[in-house]
């Protein structure tokens, strides 16, 4: 056996000693008996390790699956194993990465019982800021250059250490000198153990050192008894020491305090067990000893204790760890670990985790005190020789022992192993290796000379005979399959146990061949398999370990040269600042990070937002009214209610100078003066509008710390302050350069506009010299390409944002096209303008106005070609920007000089203001491809809010950015043949404005009467790629009349109407002859044929009707050079307009109209006051002149207008016209012979722009384009079907009311106050309850005692959530939600509207309210609250007496309707018409979504009769729409029809009468005439709906009646 052992051991040592420790390291013919692992180091988490001998494996196996059930250290088992081997090899290449970059090599690492065993994961512990003082606290003193400079000077680091470990900035040989006496100043091992041995009595530098060490332990034993994961603290400090120092030194300093801590974790332990009250959390320090005793064991096995008495010294503190442990015999009564659930007897008790670590671990250091290298350190080279193992002098650690270590020896193993045998040998504790070592090592003892070790390994064997036997017949009884079957176990050593010991020692004596021969058959295999990855172990551990240590300490190094070139650059600043008194704080304010540039015009945005907010006629400080006006300015609001109409006006935005201004009511309006053709392009309309402010917010600031990388991952905004900077008043004046600027607006959730922009040009006394401060032109760009530009964007994303595309882009606004970039995120879209991508990929500020765009330069064309307001553009580009700038002052001084990015942006950075545009990817409704110019280069974004975007896109990429934003999964993407148009009803699943057509098509739908004609053109509009954002591709609308003379419109009269089946040209025959004489006369070659040299429907046609509505009174203006066109070719009349188009005395004019004219009087009225100038005869130009029919009314000739478009005739011949626009009839033969050919430049595909190479020729095309009109697509090639007009509609219960007879369905035990139809259902609501679109199986309630709001189902009342301390205490009034189901607004008793935004995580997850916004203006209790998604609309009705009207969009103010007598009982708003019925007391008001008094009456002469509910017609947004319904205190419910002033009767006038009542300065236009009085209800009526398909008017009462009124007499339909 000796002779084997000898040749195994010697043949292993020669690769054990192998340093390269290279994947083709394998051992002869003992290769499948080794532990491998040949992984790729990318992929150890799946390594999976093997053995070859199934009964050493798999105890390992076993307990590591019980390990891994309880405790939460293991997931992180080879963590540090996969550091030591990435190490290894990064050592082996001779270079460090900066990182732990995972390389593909593959290892073989060799068997060591460790590596089945956990090793603890590493978490970098940084002790000091550099490893200068790390050093200094070896050495004991010296200065932090000395010690550079013997950093520098130490060979083992030079060679050890790659250079790019370093900053290459930093010039280590210009340090300051060193001393002399350092240099040859080295740690050794031998060092260290002496400071060890002398202790407090050494002198100073020993008791300091000894010191140290115990005041380390104490610290550390505190964080491991009493924190988690501490375990991970101590290796991060053990590591953490000079490179200077070797790898010996590294180990004996870590031996040296894990002894010591030993010894603290020891006391403490023991002395809280001791205790009666347990102080210190078992589940926190047994997971953390878990840790700790492989970490000490690793080290032993590493060599970092040298002396053998610090090696019994650990174990004793492993066996004294497990006495703690086994206390009321715990461990010896512990049923072992099995497999299954059948192993686990009733009962039994199973071994803590700890318990697990500390039993393997004392195994461990039980067979490394047999290990070869231990016994020779201790002298048992006799035991060594017996066994026939050889060790070279050189693998042992050379260290003079001290005079107390002569005495160790074997004995010493013994003694503790038999003292503990119990605890040692439990039956959890089942070891293969243990077991084979003792075996061999046991049986080598037996002849032993020394009577002592003799006595004790017969003790031990006896003991194993006796509880070890499976195990030792294991090892001692060979197997039949390996040849002949020995036995040397039963009848050999069972001596022990029956015999005397001399008959066992003759017996062993003469069968030793016998014992040799089974022990080498198994157990000298196992054991010489264990020794050789002992000998293994250490150096993959050491190099790992030196790996690790080397990267932490060369990042430290360049932390520490970077924290020394900071330092240096703000020395160099500060100098400059002295110098610079003036600009003291802008100079401190310079060393901020790019972050801080973001949040500075964020808060200057959030600033302007408020204080808006604070001047409107209901804010903190009212504004004054101008004397010249006696009410605010207003323009359109870009967004599009039900079938894509644009009714509501939205206030400009304020430019306000300081908050001085504000208290003294100096306004200006952000709209521009437009009779005097004021541009408000400039900078100068609020450069110093925040300066007061943010001198107070900045006299306290201090210089931020410069720690840190510049621009590390810091995001901008918060959730809350995005819906806080929203576009309608967040806006910066600048940014209002194109009075068209209203297409920026607020998406689904918010849509900030931020203002970022900073100057070039000398800044006068506040601000810094250029030429000064500015860097080198090389050195912006290095800096530009390393940060790809992105910094520039940050401001304007959201937190977290990804961003995964970017393009060069073009939004067009009215005439104008703002080139900017298109961002794809994981969360949301992008338009930030102003800004480019060049060809290297980098974002890049535009410099000015001036400069041509990416796409246009793609193009080949001039900027003043391409935009529409050529001369116009230029001269307010010139005289607004490029005019000198003003100074700033705080925070704009610091954010437009460029101060949060250092000097060297001031010099590169332009002026231009960055408007930017946001949609949330939920908010986006649909994406469909758009032509500009003919191109096929856009896409139209619609938005779920109605604010909806045409960008343009390089011709190559568009169909790249629509495959991308396909991609993105969007809700509710589609294509063209899926578009959107019009409006879902109440009881659809779409719930908004916007849907698409899923089971027949449009087409079909309107043939059959389903949808109006109004709808469908609008749809065919959408189709054909007209929209609102591109006034060249406007949507058009035919002209419906030719009587605008009569006094009585007759709408069955044929001869009213136009001729629909010919084009505008052709409505006489002289001018259907002239046409068709021009079209055949034409001779040119190069030019076909066409009928008109103008057309239909262009820019300057849209500019002429909207004249009076701003924005679009600037847009004329710009398109005009500035100023309005002469007063005779204003659009002044519609009769003289209809002569003019029809052809009627001017042969160049076939305009048609726009869908203005059916839906929004205001553009037909000059309520600006706008100066439109004198015609010839005199006549001041003021409102456009109305038919007679129209009795003087815009909004009356708006309604008949519309009933003139929805009248049978028009319903039966307008396919004619649609031929004619979208069909068959506008190309080729057939729009030849219907007298219907334009310039052929107005087509789509008659030429190629991109393919013509003259300049002048392309800007010719693009001019006659721009200026002359485009042709619809055609989406016909065949003749459009007829519309049928047999369609019977139901009778309008509100129209026959008389008719009208009651049925009680359905009585509940509390007040109704709301009731839906969904679905064919009738859904009620109770008292302080609302249901919840769009499903309606939740409600709403509150009015709690505990404050709180709550979601309740509605079929089972379950509660869903509750959301408390809504309103700070107060008790909510009243609740409304929109139609989508995603905003809640609550009103409480303080007077305060909260609007807030439901959210799931989850499908059973709780709802969360998060706060969009709390709206201030009411002064007293809300008493009712409506929402109107269609047109972003918030009702307000207070006990103050006020209704007050909210932008749901953008959360701020509108309106408020002049102030009633009573408080408000009842609000409510037509979805279709955007009427607001409002209810005070016994008073009844019909109001325009813009604030009009339409009609105001007296209900009841009984003042106490109030009016608690208010309803009116969803049916149609045109057909009688003018009825309402009101619900009474005396249970009375009213009908009411409101009729013009100039009408007849209108209904059935009681004989009492009721008369108007006057509410604000204009009177009502319309009076409500009481139609029939409803009564069978007993109590108050405090719910009214009127279902949206006719068939009934549902009531409800307080006492809980709901009844059904229906018409009985279907002959009155």
């Amino acid at each position: 056996m000796a002779k084997e052992l000898s040749a195994r051991t010697e043949e292993k040592n020669l690769n054990d000693f192998d340093d390269t420790y290279s994947s083709e390291n394998t051992l002869a013919h003992e290769q499948e008996q080794f532990l491998k692992i040949s992984e790729s180091v990318g992929s150890f988490a799946q390594a999976q390790v093997t053995t070859s001998s199934e009964a050493v494996a798999q105890s390992y196996r076993t307990a590591d699956k019980a390990e891994e059930r309880t405790t939460i250290f293991h997931p992180e088992l080879n963590k540090s194993m996969q550091d030591d081997i990435q190490a290894v090899q990064t050592l082996d290449n001779e270079t460090i990465d900066r990182t732990d970059s995972q390389s593909s090599a593959s290892l073989t690492i060799p068997a060591s019982p460790i590596l089945s065993e956990k090793c603890n994961s590493r978490i970098p512990i940084t002790l000091s800021s550099s490893p200068v003082i790390a050093l200094t606290s070896w050495l004991g003193s010296g200065s932090q250059n000395e010690s550079k400079a013997h950093l520098l000077s130490t060979p083992s680091m030079e060679s050890s250490t790659s250079t790019s470990e370093f900053d290459p900035s930093v010039d280590w040989k210009s340090s300051s000198s060193y001393s002399p006496t350092n240099t040859f100043f080295a740690v050794s091992p031998k060092l260290l153990l002496e400071i060890d041995d002398l202790g407090y009595g050494g002198g100073p530098c020993s008791a300091g050192a000894t010191a140290i060490l115990d005041f380390i332990a104490e610290v550390l034993s505190g964080f491991l008894t009493e924190q988690l994961k501490a375990s991970q603290v101590i290796e991060g400090i053990l590591e953490s020491v000079p490179l200077f120092v070797d790898a010996d030194s590294v180990l004996v300093f870590q031996g040296l305090c894990l002894s010591r801590l030993m010894n603290f974790i020891e006391r403490r332990l023991i002395r809280d067990d001791e205790e009666d009250e347990k102080k210190l959390d078992k589940a926190r320090w047994s997971s953390n000893l878990d840790a700790f005793c492989w970490m000490i064991v690793d080290r032993v096995y590493m060599g970092a204790f040298p002396r053998p008495c610090a090696i019994l010294k650990v174990l004793e503190f492993l066996l004294s760890m497990l006495q703690l442990a086994n206390k009321d015999g715990r461990i010896e009564e512990a049923a072992p670990t099995g497999k299954g659930f059948l192993s686990i007897s009733r009962g039994s008790r199973q071994l803590d985790a700890y318990v697990n670590s500390l039993l393997k671990n004392t195994n461990r250091m039980l067979m490394y005190c047999f290990l070869p290298t231990f016994l020779t350190s201790i002298g048992e080279e006799d035991l060594l020789s017996r066994l026939g193992i050889q060790i070279e002098g050189k693998r042992i650690l050379s260290v003079n022992s001290s005079e107390d270590e002569s005495g160790i020896d074997v004995c010493n193993v013994l003694q503790l192993l038999v003292a503990h045998r119990q605890i040692i040998f439990c039956p959890s504790n089942n070891d293969t290796d243990l077991n084979c070592c003792l075996c061999i090592n046991l049986i080598s003892l037996l002849s032993d000379r020394k009577r002592n070790a003799l006595s004790m390994a017969i003790d031990v064997m006896k003991y194993l005979l006796v509880h070890r036997r499976a195990a030792l017949e294991e090892l001692l009884v060979t197997k039949p399959n390996q040849g002949q079957q020995l036995d040397v176990l039963h009848g050999g050593f069972d001596k022990l146990l029956t015999g005397n010991l001399s008959t066992f020692f003759d017996w062993l004596q003469g069968c030793e061949q016998m014992v040799n021969k089974v022990l080498e058959q198994c157990a000298a295999i196992m054991w010489v398999q264990y020794i050789g990855g002992s000998q293994k172990f250490p150096g993959v551990r050491i190099k790992g370990m030196e790996g690790r240590r080397k990267r932490e300490m060369g990042r430290k190094l360049r932390d520490t040269s970077k924290l020394d070139l900071r330092h240096n650059e703000q020395i160099t600043e500060r100098r400059y600042a002295l110098e610079m008194v003036r600009d003291a704080m802008s100079t401190e304010l310079r060393v901020v990070r790019q972050d801080k540039y973001g949040w500075v015009l964020h808060a200057e945005s959030k600033w302007q937002t408020h204080l808006q907010q604070l001047v409107h006629e209901r804010g903190i400080f009212p504004m004054n009214k101008s004397s010249a006006s006696e009410e605010p300015e207003w323009q359109l609001c870009p967004i599009e209610g039900p079938y894509r109409m644009r009714k509501k006006l939205e206030r400009c935005k304020l430019k306000i100078d300081t908050i001085q201004n504000v208290l003294n009511g100096q306004f200006e309006f952000g709209e521009a003066e437009v009779s005097k053709g004021k541009n408000e392009n400039g900078l100068d309309a609020s450069d110093t509008e925040s300066g007061s402010f943010f001198r107070l917010l900045t006299d306290g600031v201090k210089q931020p710390s410069s720690d840190g990388e510049l621009y590390e991952g810091a995001y901008f905004k918060e959730s809350d302050d995005v819906k806080d900077v929203t576009s309608a008043s967040s806006i910066n004046d600048a940014s209002l350069h194109s009075a068209l600027e209203f297409g920026v607006k607020s998406s689904a959730v918010s849509v900030p506009i931020t203002e970022s922009f900073q100057d070039r040009s000398d800044l006068g006394s506040s601000s810094l010299k250029i030429d000064e401060v500015k860097v080198t032109e090389d050195d912006k760009m290095d800096k530009e390409l390393h940060d790809n530009g992105e910094y520039l964007i940050r401001p304007y994303l959201e937190p977290l944002e990804k961003i995964r595309f970017r393009y060069n882009c073009e939004r067009v606004v009215g005439l104008d096209k703002h080139d900017g970039i298109f961002l794809i995120g994981e969360l949301s879209l992008y338009v930030i303008e102003n800004f480019y991508i060049n060809d290297s990929g980098c974002i890049c500020e535009k410099e000015s106005e001036d400069e041509l765009s990416v796409i246009d330069q793609a193009l080949g064309v001039k900027k003043d070609v391409t935009a529409g307001s050529m001369d116009f553009q230029s001269k307010s580009t010139s005289s607004s920007w490029d005019q000198t700038v003003k100074s700033y002052v705080g925070g704009r001084a610091w954010a437009y000089n460029g101060g949060a990015w250092g000097k060297e942006k001031v010099g590169s950075s332009g002026n231009l203001p960055h408007l930017w545009r946001m949609w949330k990817l939920n908010s986006v409704h649909e994406i469909l491809k758009r032509d500009y110019q003919l191109r096929p280069v856009a896409i139209e974004i619609f938005s779920m809010d109605g604010c909806n975007d045409l960008l343009v896109f390089h011709k190559k990429e568009r169909e790249e950015v629509f495959k991308n934003l396909v991609a993105m999964n969007l809700p509710r993407n589609s294509m063209l043949d899926r578009t959107i148009s019009g409006s879902a009803k109440q009881e659809s699943n779409e719930g908004s404005r916007l849907f698409k057509i899923m089971a027949k098509s449009f087409s079909k739908r309107w043939q059959s009467g389903e949808i109006s004609n109004f709808q469908y053109l609008m749809h065919l509009n959408t189709l054909a790629g007209r929209g609102y954002s591109d006034l060249t591709q406007y949507p058009v609308f035919p002209w419906i009349l030719a009587d605008y003379e009569s006094k009585i419109l007759n709408l069955s009269d044929p001869n009213t109407f136009r001729r629909l089946d010919k084009p505008m040209g052709c409505q006489t025959t002289e001018g259907e002859e002239e046409f068709k004489k021009r079209y055949e006369s034409w001779e040119d070659p190069e030019v076909p044929k066409f009928h008109y040299g103008s057309h239909y429907s262009s820019a300057g046609i849209v500019l002429f009707y909207l004249l009076r509505l701003p924005p679009f009174s600037a847009e004329n203006q710009k398109l005009q050079g500035g100023q309005f066109d002469h007063a005779d070719r204003l659009f002044n009349s519609i009769r003289d307009t209809w002569f003019s188009a029809a052809g009627k005395g001017n042969t160049s004019d076939v305009k048609e109209l726009i869908p203005e004219f059916f839906y929004i009087p205001e553009f037909l009225e000059n309520r600006f006051d706008l100066n439109l100038g004198e015609k010839q005869s005199g006549e001041k130009v003021g409102d456009v002149v109305l038919p007679p029919w129209a009795e003087g009314s815009a909004r009356e000739f708006i309604r008949k207008h519309r009933e003139a478009l929805e009248s049978d005739y028009v319903s039966e011949n307008l396919h004619h016209w649609i031929d004619l626009i979208f069909g068959f009839k506008q190309r080729g033969k057939a729009a030849e012979e219907a007298v219907n050919v334009f310039y052929h430049y107005t087509y789509e595909g008659s030429v190629d722009i991109d393919s013509v190479t003259d300049p002048a020729m392309k800007a010719s095309i693009l001019a006659q384009i721009n200026h002359f009109g485009q042709t619809p697509k055609q989406l016909f090639l065949k003749p459009h079907p007829k519309r049928r007009s047999d369609r019977k509609l139901p009778p309008h219960p509100l129209k026959h009311s008389a008719y009208l007879s009651p049925h009680e369905i359905r009585k509940t035990s509390s007040p109704i106050t709301q009731i839906i139809t969904f679905h064919d259902k009738i859904l009620l609501a109770g008292a302080n309850n609302l249901l919840k679109p769009r499903t309606y199986t939740k409600y709403v309630a509150w009015g709690f005692a505990d404050r709180s709001l709550r979601f309740l189902s509605y079929d089972q009342d379950r509660l869903l959530s509750t959301h408390e301390n809504l309103h700070g205490g107060n008790q909510i009034q009243c609740t409304g939600v929109s139609h989508d189901g995603q905003i809640l607004v609550t009103g409480a008793d303080e007077g305060l509207i909260s609007v807030w935004r439901i959210s799931k995580d989850g499908p059973r997850s709780l709802r969360q309210l998060q706060l969009e916004k709390t709206l201030c203006a009411h002064t007293a209790r809300i008493s009712c609250l409506y929402v109107c998604q269609p047109y972003m609309l918030v009702v307000s009705g207070s006990d103050d007496c006020t209704v007050i009207l909210w932008d749901l969009s953008s959360l701020v103010f509108v309106r408020q309707l002049p102030e009633f007598p009573s408080p408000v009982s009842a609000v409510y708003v037509n979805d279709l018409t955007g009427e607001i019925v409002t209810a005070a007391g016994v008073l009844l008001a019909i109001w325009s979504i813009n604030g009009d008094s339409l009609a105001v009456v007296n209900t009841s002469q009984l003042p106490s009769d109030f009016i608690l509910s208010v309803t009116s017609c969803t049916f149609s947004d045109w057909l009688d729409t003018n009825w309402y319904v009101t619900g009474h205190q005396s249970g009375a419910v009213k009908v009411w029809q409101m009729v013009h002033y100039t009408e007849e009767g209108g209904g059935q006038i009681q004989s009492t009468g009721y008369r108007g009542v006057k509410l604000g300065s204009k009177a009502p236009e319309y009076k409500l005439v009481l139609h029939k009085v409803l009564k069978f209800h007993k109590y108050p009526v405090t719910a009214l709906h009127l279902t949206s398909d006719l068939k009934q008017l549902l009531s409800g009462d307080s006492d809980g009646h709901l009844l059904s009124w229906t018409v009985q007499d279907e002959s009155f339909g």
